[in-house]
């Protein structure tokens, strides 16, 4: 019921939106921030028999989020190149 409420709200007060989002963001940042590296969805393939990619042992339980980066990444040949990534996030994506 209580959610219910709250997506009343969003729906008819732009403003009660922002604040809840801000406010669900800074709950998240500060969630065991030395184990949270990502903050994207994540990517895997619905392709039968693609690869996995292999990961370090550390980074398993971050495997979506990095795999998100690499599928993107992997897109145009960037060897030899600057990247530049723009995002709202913690910074490890690029730290790949």
């Amino acid at each position: 019921m209580l959610i219910r409420l709250a997506m009343w709200l969003c729906v008819v007060s732009p403003q009660f939106k922002r604040l809840l989002w801000r406010r669900w963001y800074q709950y998240l940042a500060g969630y065991r921030q030395s184990e949270w590296r990502f903050m994207n969805y994540g990517y895997t393939s619905l392709r039968e028999g693609e690869p996995t990619l292999a990961l370090q042992p550390d980074d398993e339980p971050n495997r979506y989020s990095i795999q998100l980066y690499h599928h993107v990444a992997s897109a145009v040949p960037l060897a030899g190149l600057d990247v530049l990534e723009v995002g709202s996030g913690r910074g490890a994506g690029p730290r790949l």
